[in-house]
């Protein structure tokens, strides 16, 4: 059976001179790497409640790093994930083509450098790229949850982008 560790417990394992030195954003990573990449995706789904479904891919392979469970199941085949994460190496041409996520094909009014938004009736996507990872998430509403959805995603990848990733 696998041990688990409180914060506490993680702390105290430390050498002092290391728990004396840590700011905030060092405990944010510890729970983070203790929790593994659901933690961002936990952290995604709770920012926004418009958000649906959301994943963190890899780029370029398009493995799954983490993805929403249950009845907010992220499920997505493989090939599609390869070729969505093929958008962001020609992002121009991207509004032209659309894109694809769980069969459902979407509009793509407009991207940004590293950043695609999808469209379909009252739902859509925002797609974030950072150096090596693709963070996706699909939501239900009008334009305003459109909006508060962005600004987690971008959140969370400028947060990934600054951690190394």
């Amino acid at each position: 059976m696998a041990k688990s560790f409180s914060m506490t417990s993680v702390l105290f394992l430390m050498p002092r001179w290391c728990t004396q030195q840590l700011k905030v954003n060092d405990l944010i990573l510890i729970i983070i790497i203790m929790s593994g990449w659901n933690a961002y995706i936990d952290n995604l789904m709770s920012s926004s409640d418009g958000i649906r479904k959301a994943a963190i891919i890899g780029y370029p392979d398009a493995s799954v790093w983490a993805h929403s469970e249950g009845a907010a199941l992220f499920n997505v085949i493989e090939p599609e994930l390869k070729k969505f994460a093929g958008l962001f190496d020609n992002i121009a041409a991207v509004p032209t083509t659309g894109a694809d996520l769980e069969g459902i094909h979407y509009i793509v009014p407009r991207t940004e450098e590293n950043l695609i938004f999808g469209k379909k009736d009252k739902s859509g996507f925002f797609a974030a790229k950072t150096k090596s990872a693709i963070l996706i998430a699909v939501y239900e509403g009008e334009n305003a949850v459109g909006s508060e959805v962005r600004s987690a995603v971008e959140k969370l990848a400028n947060y990934l982008t600054d951690s190394g990733y």
